[in-house]
């Protein structure tokens, strides 16, 4: 007897349930198969340890403050026993030492520190190409007369109130004095501090001669022979002025250049 298999339409009901567990099986694989590669691709830009994540933190602190491509930028592998610690904070950087190549690593939380070595490739040769500077032009010296004290208005020079030292001539004034012949028979004009320069209007020749004073006139020293005589100053005389003398014997009225004290020498 021949069996005849028949062929049971199935509900619609079912037929619905059965789509919606396949939507819902497909929508999960999907987001599963998202889920994982979204997570390989942020494990694989991740680093995979802390002493990574330093080493890739300095490389981009170098490029940045030096301005050197990353592929130049060599770093010193670190010592292998070195534990280092996942930093929660941004790490700071900066270069403790005068040398480039040692940077100080820092971090807040957990608080610890290291040094890193690093080489930028192209460096050295860059600064052994560079042209070397030129050396600085020797500072032309200069001897001028200082006061060797405290020198006080009016106060009358002599050799002992000053000395020579020796100076930057560029930090001087052009009207400096340089020779102690230059202060004899001067006297100050303004208060001079020590060690400080003498300028020509910090002094002025001192009073020698008083009008009214009788004053020794020699006459004829440069021809071999000298004649002295007593005449009377008819002005105040400094030392290199020429003043009005009076032979009070012939009432002859003379000249003479002041010389010293009471000296004066006839024209």
């Amino acid at each position: 007897m021949n069996t005849v298999k028949t062929f049971t339409p199935m509900k619609p009901s079912m037929q619905m349930l059965c789509r919606l567990l396949d939507q819902v099986t497909i929508r999960g694989l999907w987001l599963g198969a998202v889920f994982c590669l979204s997570s390989w691709s942020a494990l694989a830009a991740a680093p995979a340890t802390p002493a990574a994540a330093l080493q890739k933190s300095v490389v981009d602190w170098v490029v940045q403050t030096q301005s050197v491509p990353a592929e130049s930028v060599v770093l010193v592998p670190l010592d292998p026993r070195l534990q280092v610690k996942a930093c929660t904070s941004p790490l700071a950087m900066d270069l403790p030492f005068a040398s480039p190549d040692t940077i100080r690593v820092r971090c807040a939380q957990p608080a610890w520190q290291l040094y890193v070595r690093v080489a930028v490739t192209g460096r050295v040769a860059a600064a052994a190409a560079a042209p070397a500077k030129a050396e600085p032009a020797p500072v032309e010296k200069r001897q001028v007369l200082v006061a060797a004290v405290p020198l006080q208005r009016g106060m009358s020079l002599t050799e002992a109130h000053v000395r020579l030292v020796d100076v930057d001539a560029s930090s001087m004034p052009v009207n400096v004095l340089e020779q102690v012949s230059q202060i004899l028979h001067s006297e100050v004009v303004r208060d001079v501090r020590p060690d400080a320069p003498l300028r020509s209007q910090d002094i002025r020749p001192t009073l020698l001669v008083k009008r009214g004073q009788m004053v020794l006139m020699s006459i004829g020293q440069a021809q071999g022979f000298q004649i002295s005589a007593r005449v009377e100053a008819q002005q105040d005389g400094r030392y290199g002025e020429q003043i009005k003398l009076k032979n009070r014997d012939s009432g002859r009225m003379l000249t003479g250049l002041v010389k010293g004290p009471n000296q004066v020498q006839g024209l």
